[in-house]
C-alpha cells in the first residue's frame, strides 16, 4: 500500500494534471501550448482541460531547482503572480515545507525587480534560512512556516540580526502580521497560507520598508481536487468552477 504523499502525487500526475488534478486529455492532433514555468511554446498531444501546461523539460526537473531558476530569472514585480507560477510545478506537493522557502523567495525576487537595494546573495540566503523550517509547524508549534517566511524575507531585506533591535522587531512584526491573517479555524492548506503570506508581505513592505510591489488580482485556486481538506467556500481563494 502506498502511503507516501509525494509518491501518490507522482503516480497520479501520469494520468491527471499535476496542477489541478483533472484527468488529462489525449488528443489525436498536436496542439501548441506555452509552458507556465519557462514560457516557451511547445507542441503536445496531451493537455489539461483547464489549460495548465508544463513542458517535459520543466516537468523533469526537481521542483526546487525550477523554483530557483524561475526566481533568479523572473522580471515581475508582482509576488502574487510569481507565487502562482512557482506553485504550478507538477512536482511540488500539495502541502509541504517547500512552501516555507517559496514564500520568502517570491518576496525577495519581486523586491529585487522593484528596485529595492538588496544585500549580496539575498535570494539564496532567504531560501537557505527558510528551508530549515519543518513541515507541520502551524499545528505543532503554533507558527505557520509561510508566515515565518515573510519574517525571513523582511529579516534579509532589513539586515536584521538578534542584536539589531529595530530590524529584529521589523522581522518579527512581519511574521506576526502574516500569521494573524491565517487564523481561520480551517485545516492547514499550504497553498492558502502561501497566498495569504505573500499578500500580507505586499502591504507590510509598502508600509514599513517603503518597497512598493505590484499586486495583481486575487488568485483563484486550481488545487481543490488535490486537497482532501479543502476549506472550499470558507477559503477566500476558492473557485467553484474548479470543483466541477
Amino acid at each position: 500500500m502506498i502511503d507516501d504523499r509525494k509518491t501518490v502525487d507522482a503516480l497520479a500526475s501520469m494520468t491527471d494534471c499535476g496542477v489541478c488534478g483533472r484527468p488529462l486529455v489525449y488528443a489525436a492532433d498536436s496542439l501548441l501550448r506555452v509552458c507556465g514555468l519557462c514560457g516557451m511554446e511547445h507542441t503536445t498531444m496531451i493537455s489539461c482541460p483547464a489549460g495548465h501546461y508544463v513542458c517535459d523539460r520543466c516537468h523533469g526537473m526537481a521542483a526546487m531547482d525550477v523554483v530557483r531558476r524561475l526566481l533568479a530569472s523572473t522580471t515581475s514585480r508582482d509576488p502574487v503572480a510569481i507565487l502562482e507560477q512557482v506553485m504550478s510545478h507538477p512536482g511540488l506537493p500539495m502541502h509541504g515545507p517547500e512552501h516555507h522557502a517559496i514564500v520568502p523567495g517570491v518576496i525577495i525576487a519581486a523586491a529585487r525587480n522593484a528596485g529595492a537595494l538588496l544585500p549580496g546573495g539575498a535570494l539564496e540566503t532567504a531560501l537557505e534560512r527558510a528551508s530549515t523550517v519543518p513541515g507541520g509547524w502551524c499545528g505543532y508549534y503554533g507558527a505557520c512556516g509561510a508566515a515565518v517566511g515573510v519574517g525571513i524575507a523582511v529579516s534579509v531585506l532589513s539586515g536584521a540580526t538578534p542584536v539589531k533591535g529595530e530590524q529584529r522587531s521589523l522581522a518579527m512584526a512581519a511574521t506576526a502580521q502574516a500569521l494573524a491573517r491565517m487564523i481561520d479555524d480551517q485545516p492547514r492548506c499550504c497553498k492558502r497560507a502561501s497566498r495569504i503570506a505573500v499578500q500580507a508581505a505586499v502591504q507590510y513592505l509598502r508600509d514599513q520598508l517603503d518597497i512598493d510591489l505590484a499586486s495583481g488580482e486575487l488568485a483563484r485556486c486550481a488545487y481543490t481536487q488535490r486537497n482532501a481538506q479543502c476549506a472550499r467556500e470558507r477559503c477566500p481563494f476558492f473557485d467553484a468552477s474548479d470543483d466541477e
